[in-house]
């Protein structure tokens, strides 16, 4: 690759086009060279990215460095849209095929489906921005677009995140959700905007709250909990709405070192405040949040305890 095609590449993030590549020296036959060499792969019709960059980038990122080179392509006629333009946000795509694009027109309503791309019609005016240097729609029709196409959990775990980032707001989520009122899967886009919660921390966390909500628990999210004196004994995840039942969401903390026995010093001794209190504790792993019976029973058994605890 040669250092005009280098520098534009890297200046869109690993993307070009052969409209980039020709731009900057190189013909058909030479083009084809860097594939066949390894240098660079194809996307798409038209669309490349830097094999070195590609292959060390997370699946988050491979998608993201695809569907700018696949929008490139279009020259203007088409913007990122559903999760596709959640990855150019950083914004969390899980449960995501990222294996498949989308992407919205800018100009006219014709929609159409190739393998692993979805071209969907134009939106209204104003659905567009510009993510580096990448025509996007807006983070608010993006989560909702991912909702509609991946389904509630999609979509809060990104709402979640882009309210608690300021990339959006209720108010533009309720303004889109008005706008797409007619879409056939609207109902799911309805539910993320009800659930949604900008307190939310991580991914983890957006995910336990609804295993929570769908188990008939109203947990709320990030409380203090002081003491009678109004000490702080604690911020936990979740307080249970009606239970003096905690919930926390524990990623992958390590210990090994002497930053991670003093963190779990610390955090034994919160615990222990709380217990003292009278709060019990559940934790829950990413293991669990896909076994809801089990989180159902390991929330009885603290209810249970909390309960003849309050009784004895």
């Amino acid at each position: 690759m040669n250092d005009l095609l280098a520098a534009l590449t890297a200046a869109h993030f690993g993307a070009f086009t052969s409209r980039d590549a020709y731009a900057c020296g190189y013909h058909g036959q030479s083009l084809s060279q860097l594939v066949r060499r390894g240098r660079v792969l194809r996307v798409g019709p038209g669309a490349y990215v830097d094999r070195d960059r590609y292959e060390a980038a997370s699946p988050q990122r491979r998608h993201e460095m695809a569907a700018r080179a696949v929008v490139r392509t279009f020259d203007g006629r088409v913007c990122a849209s559903h999760y596709s333009a959640l990855t150019l946000m950083s914004l969390p795509v899980f449960g995501a095929p990222l294996d498949h694009i989308h992407v919205a027109r800018t100009v006219d309503s014709l929609s159409r489906r190739r393998p692993g791309l979805s071209i969907h019609t134009a939106y209204a005016p104003g659905s567009g921005c510009v993510v580096g240097g990448t025509l996007s729609v807006t983070p608010a029709l993006a989560i909702l677009g991912a909702a509609m196409a991946c389904g509630i959990e999609t979509g809060v775990v990104a709402a979640d995140a882009a309210l608690a980032s300021g990339r959006t707001t209720v108010d533009d989520l309720q303004t889109w959700l008005g706008r797409l009122s007619r879409h056939r899967d609207v109902t799911r886009a309805r539910q993320v905007v009800r659930l949604a919660d900008a307190r939310s921390e991580s991914v983890g966390e957006s995910r336990a709250r609804l295993l929570l909500n769908a188990l008939g628990y109203r947990p709320i999210p990030q409380v203090e909990i002081r003491d009678p004196q109004g000490r702080l004994a604690g911020r936990v995840d979740f307080l249970l709405e009606g239970e003096r039942i905690i919930v926390e969401f524990d990623g992958l903390m390590k210990y090994a070192d002497a930053h991670g026995r003093d963190a779990l010093a610390a955090e034994k001794s919160r615990e222990d405040r709380l217990r003292a209190l009278g709060y019990e504790f559940v934790r829950l792993t990413w293991a669990d949040l896909t076994r809801p019976s089990t989180v159902e029973r390991m929330l009885r058994m603290a209810v249970a305890r909390a309960s003849a605890r309050r009784a004895s």
